[in-house]
């Protein structure tokens, strides 16, 4: 309909709101409710800034919304441009491998009564390691186990100190004929080797064996 102002002498006429007439077009409404048009040329609306990207122009200003770096978001998920514009490239819960050479050498003499046992099953299995799901780690970390000859065993653990994320503690226990002989939760020491024992000494945590 064609932009007027004719219509404020009627009494009780009904007034177009201002964003809806023109900004260029004459005032309108009458001596009590004086208007002025304050639509754009070519219609619409101008988006917030909010809702432009940072640095775009948007009317008399620039955008300031940020999105986050595909590496910052899952792997998988799109987003973006109608929400698929980027894909994310985070892998969540990666488990990075200690470095070579900071393993420690756990060492454990089994015997009862003072005889050594064989076939003693002693298990190590990584409670923590820079994730909170333990699916999530290595399967070579994740658990280790050997059997003792002649009442001896040694198995190579990563150091507590070598996890980034964690506390880098193990469940060590010692099982012999389905009886648990050992069971203690202990992360391993800066050093090149350990006894078992001793490392009950240091750590005590929770010890539960004989």
């Amino acid at each position: 309909m064609a932009l007027q102002n004719s219509f404020a002498l009627f009494f009780g006429a009904d007034y177009p709101a201002t964003g809806n007439v023109i900004n260029t077009a004459p005032t309108y409404g009458d001596s009590q409710n004086v208007l002025n048009g304050t639509l754009a040329t070519g219609g619409g609306v101008v988006p917030s800034a909010n809702d432009v990207r940072f640095g775009t122009a948007v009317g008399a200003g620039t955008g300031n919304m940020t999105l986050p770096a595909v590496a910052e978001v899952l792997l998988g998920v799109t987003f973006g441009t109608s929400g698929t514009e980027f894909t994310g490239t985070l892998v969540q819960n990666v488990i990075p491998t200690p470095p070579a050479g900071s393993q420690c050498r756990l060492k454990v003499q089994v015997s009862l009564n003072g005889q050594p046992v064989d076939g003693a099953r002693v298990t190590a299995t990584l409670c923590q390691a820079n994730s909170t799901v333990p699916t999530s780690i290595t399967a070579s970390i994740t658990s280790n186990f050997i059997d003792t000859i002649n009442g001896y065993a040694e198995i190579d653990l990563y150091r507590q100190s070598a996890f980034v994320y964690g506390d880098g503690l193990y469940q060590i226990q010692v099982v012999h004929n389905n009886q648990i002989l050992v069971s203690v939760k202990a992360g391993l020491p800066d050093e090149a080797n350990i006894w078992l024992s001793e490392l009950i000494e240091a750590t005590n945590p929770g010890y539960t064996g004989g």
